[in-house]
């Protein structure tokens, strides 16, 4: 994996394969939502998912065609990516439940955009300036 999150003791470490990432092992997609999933964690949200190696396939596929769809393209509003991801979600079998539960696929940011908290909201924001960043700077 190119990154990871160890406890050691009340220290939390970052350790990177820096080889796999010079290698060019990592795709753009994997390069945002890693880095998304460590501002989650730095910020203190109250969801953070799991490391890119761990998700099914049904997700990186999905996520991969919506984030190469944003490739040369105006980026949508955070309200707009909100939607996008909750009806991938509902493809994907996920429905509304009061905590996030893999195995039984609830979330609970599966609603309106205007009725998600301020920092889901921000979640959103933040995927977005990832996006364009990494259009910007990273080879593709």
């Amino acid at each position: 994996m190119v990154v990871w999150l160890l406890r050691m003791g009340n220290t939390m470490v970052l350790k990177v394969n820096i080889k796999r990432i010079m290698e060019k092992e990592i795709t753009t997609t994997e390069w945002i939502y890693e880095v998304a999933r460590l501002e989650a964690i730095a910020s203190k949200r109250s969801i953070v998912p799991e490391m890119w190696e761990e998700r099914d396939e049904a997700f990186k596929s999905q996520m991969t065609e919506y984030v190469e769809g944003l490739r040369g393209k105006p980026l949508p509003t955070p309200e707009e990516a909100h939607d996008s991801w909750w009806r991938k979600y509902e493809e994907m079998g996920w429905k509304y439940g009061k905590i996030r539960d893999v195995l039984h696929k609830t979330h609970p940011d599966m609603v309106s955009f205007n009725k998600l908290p301020k920092d889901e909201r921000d979640k959103d924001e933040i995927f977005l300036a990832l996006v364009e960043f990494a259009f910007k700077y990273i080879p593709n």
